[in-house]
């Protein structure tokens, strides 16, 4: 009866300090990405925090440094400033906004096509200019995806020169 106490009071503590170990290399690994409550938390220095549904704001060492609608992007963000690639990384965002402004005039042009209460004329200009959102949205939407396709591939390469060992050969 007494060792039980004693072996569950064991138990109980080694899985505590267990706990607290993993929880000290997480958050100090330089490429551990993990959730933690309501946001993510990556590579040691990143804090991704959902503030709305389509709001995410991008701590670094605490300090707000960005806000993107799509964790996504967030995440982009975060591996392209790791990376050493500020620009790139801003334009990012850039591009997102601008997206999203597109977004929100192709909507406006579509309402205004489908009021009753344009003429001909003014609904083939609201036609025209609908057709231009359009191009426009395809457009930066394949901007952003390279963009985070080069955040996907900075990410990969650092995995690949982690995990590159040289091999001793017997000549």
């Amino acid at each position: 009866m007494v060792s039980d106490n004693l072996r569950s009071r064991v138990t109980d503590k080694a899985s505590r300090l267990l706990h607290r170990i993993a929880d000290e290399l997480l958050n100090t690994n330089p490429n551990a990405i993990f959730r933690d409550g309501n946001s993510i938390m990556a590579f040691a220095e990143y804090e991704i925090e959902k503030v709305y549904i389509n709001e995410y704001q991008v701590y670094k060492d605490e300090y707000l440094v960005a806000t993107c609608s799509s964790c996504r992007i967030a995440l982009s963000y975060c591996i392209l400033d790791k990376y050493k690639k500020p620009v790139d990384a801003q334009h990012l965002v850039e591009l997102e906004e601008k997206l999203l402004t597109r977004q929100q005039e192709m909507m406006h042009y579509r309402h205004f096509v489908n009021s009753d209460k344009i003429d001909d004329m003014r609904k083939e200009v609201a036609l025209h200019r609908l057709t231009s959102a359009k191009y426009q949205y395809h457009q930066i939407q394949e901007q952003l995806t390279k963009s985070i396709n080069v955040a996907k591939y900075c990410q990969q390469k650092g995995f690949d020169n982690e995990t590159i060992r040289l091999r001793n050969t017997a000549n």
